[in-house]
This record gives C-alpha cells, structure tokens and sequence, in this order.
C-alpha cells in the first residue's frame, strides 16, 4: 500500500510541475495585461460612462437594465481567475515541494548527495516559482479588486445609490 502511494505521488509530480508553469506564465501575462490597463486607466482618469480600462462601467453602459448585485458578480468574475490562481499555486509548490522529499531523503540514507541534490533542486525550485507567481498574482488581483470597487461606487452614484 505504501509502495501505491509513492507511485501515485510521483505520478502527480509533472502535472503539478506543469500546473505551477502554467500559472507562473498565466501570473506574467497578468501583470502585462494590467501595466496595458493602468495605461488607459490613467489616459481617461475619472470616467463617468464607458471608457478603455474600465470594464465595469462598460459592462454597466451595455446592460443599463443590470442591477447592482448583477454588475457586483460580473466583477467578481473578472477576478475570479485570477483569485483562483493566487490560492491554487502556492498549494502546487507544496506539492511539488514534498513529493521529491522522500526520495532526496532516501538518496541521503543511500549517501548519494548527487540524488539528493537533484531531487531537492526539483523541490525548491517549484517552489520558488509558485510563491513567485502566486505572489505577482494576489497583487494583480488586490490592484483590480480596487479598481473595480472604484467603478462600482461610480455605477452607484450614477444609479443614485446610497
């Protein structure tokens, strides 16, 4: 049974290295993409109607019948990816943190510190990569979540909201 499990477990071990890529390419993207609205956000600053880099408020002038709860969750989905990622990726690089441990362990037992090497390599570099992009993306996530709250008081006050 335990022979099962350490299978399983290095089975897990490329999906989960490729999972903690993806997201730390997904993180890197993110950012670009939020640099590209910060642009327009500050070549139109203070928009009271649809304008670039405002997606709420665009959201809001092409669907005036929305109610404010229906415009508040189409701005929770808009961060929803992104909130997915900061909280998925730091559990993939424990993953991919521990599943390595044991035969680094074993490799140390053996006296082979090339193994052990080589396997504690694996495990702190995903790490390390999966803090680094679950990092990038709870600050893209925090700046948009403001952003939005910004839009969402400025749908409020248009729709005389108190």
């Amino acid at each position: 049974m335990e022979n099962l499990a350490y299978q399983i477990s290095q089975i897990l071990l490329q999906p989960v290295l490729i999972g903690i890529y993806l997201s730390f390419l997904y993180a890197v993207i993110e950012i670009g993409r939020m640099a590209a609205v910060a642009w327009l956000r500050q070549q139109h600053s203070h928009p009271k109607c649809a304008q670039p880099g405002y997606p709420i408020l665009n959201y809001f002038s092409t669907q005036q019948s929305a109610t404010l709860n229906e415009i508040e969750v189409y701005a929770l989905k808009q961060l929803e990816t992104v909130r997915i990622v900061t909280r998925i990726t730091p559990m993939l690089g424990l993953i991919a943190t521990l599943i390595p441990m044991g035969p680094a362990l074993v490799a140390l037992q053996e006296n082979n510190t090339y193994a052990m090497g080589e396997h504690l390599s694996i495990a702190f570099t995903a790490v390390t990569i999966s803090l680094a992009a679950a990092s990038l993306t709870f600050w893209v996530a925090s700046i948009k979540k403001r952003w939005f709250a910004e839009e969402l008081v400025e749908i409020e006050k248009q729709l005389g909201v108190k």
